[in-house]
C-alpha cells in the first residue's frame, strides 16, 4: 500500500476478546478489498498495541494480546511510532520524551562545538530554534497531564539550548536567560498549545475530530437560560481517573483554569 492505515477502538477489559475479534474481521476485510484494487497488506509492517493503565493491562491474557492479519498472527507490542510520535501501552510517553532529548543533545553537541565560534548570537538562535526547539514542541499537547518529574529532561534540553545561545555557564541561573530569548519554560509551553487548539476550535478553524470533542453550553436546551449559554463557554466533562483526566476533553480545563 502506498500510506498506511490505522485501525482502533475502545472497550472494556471483559470485552477486550470480542474487540479483537471484530479487528481480525475488519482487518481480513480491508485484505479483500485490497486485493481486488491489486494491492497487498504487508503482514511483517503491520504493528498492534494495546493502550491503557498498567493495571489494566495486567489482567489481559497472552491469547488476547494478537490478531490475525492475513494468515499471520501479530503479537502486541509495547511502544508504536506514529508521524513520529513515540506511544508506550500506557502512554507515559517515558520513550518518546528520551527519544526526543536524545536527538535535541545530539544536535546542540554539534552546534557547540562546530558552529558556536563562528556565528552571532541571532544566527545561532535561529539554528537552536529550528533543530532543538521544535523538537520539543512538536506535537507537545500529547505530554499535557503527565507529571512534572516526566518533563524534567526536556527542561533540561532547554536549559542547556538557552546556555548555548547566550554563551553562558552550566551554572548560570536559567530564569533570566529564558526571559532573556523570551522562551516560555516546557510546562508552560504545553499549556500554550491547549490553549492554542482550544482557540481554533472557537475559531472554527480546526479538524472536525477536536471541534466533536468540545461541546458549548449554548446548545444545552437546559441551560439556555443560564449566563454562561451567552458566552460560548465549554461543558465541562468529569471523570474519576488519572488517565482519563490526561484526555483532550477533560485536560483542556484544567490546563486553562
Amino acid at each position: 500500500m502506498a500510506d498506511d492505515t490505522q485501525s482502533y477502538d475502545h472497550t472494556s477489559v471483559s470485552a477486550v476478546p470480542s474487540l479483537l475479534t471484530r479487528l481480525s474481521s475488519c482487518v481480513a476485510d480491508l485484505a479483500n478489498s485490497y486485493a481486488s484494487l491489486r494491492l497487498q497488506l504487508n503482514p511483517a509492517k503491520t504493528e498492534f498495541i494495546l493502550f491503557g493503565s498498567h493495571r489494566s493491562l495486567a489482567k489481559f491474557s497472552d491469547d488476547s494480546r494478537a490478531i490475525t492479519v492475513c494468515s499471520s498472527v501479530i503479537q502486541c507490542t509495547n511502544v508504536v511510532r506514529d508521524l513520529g510520535i513515540l506511544l508506550d501501552c500506557e502512554m507515559t510517553m517515558q520513550r518518546h520524551i528520551s527519544k526526543v532529548t536524545i536527538v535535541c543533545f545530539y544536535h546542540l553537541r554539534r552546534l557547540q562545538r562546530q558552529i558556536r565560534n563562528y556565528v552571532k548570537q541571532t544566527l545561532m538562535a535561529q539554528l537552536v530554534m529550528s533543530l532543538v526547539i521544535t523538537r520539543i514542541d512538536y506535537c507537545n499537547s500529547i505530554l499535557a497531564g503527565l507529571p512534572a518529574c516526566r518533563l524534567v529532561p526536556l527542561r533540561r534540553v532547554q536549559n542547556a539550548t538557552a546556555r548555548l545561545v547566550l554563551n553562558l555557564d552550566r551554572r548560570a541561573h536559567i530564569s533570566p536567560a529564558l526571559q532573556q530569548l523570551h522562551w516560555i519554560p516546557v510546562k508552560h509551553r504545553v499549556t500554550f498549545k491547549i490553549a492554542t487548539l482550544m482557540h481554533q476550535i472557537l475559531q472554527r478553524r480546526c479538524p472536525s475530530y477536536l471541534a466533536d470533542l468540545v461541546t458549548f453550553n449554548m446548545t444545552y436546551s437546559q441551560r439556555r437560560h443560564l449566563r454562561s449559554s451567552t458566552t460560548r463557554s465549554a461543558a465541562i466533562r468529569r471523570t474519576q481517573t488519572q488517565f482519563g483526566k490526561r484526555a483532550f476533553s477533560v485536560l483542556r480545563y484544567r490546563c486553562l483554569e
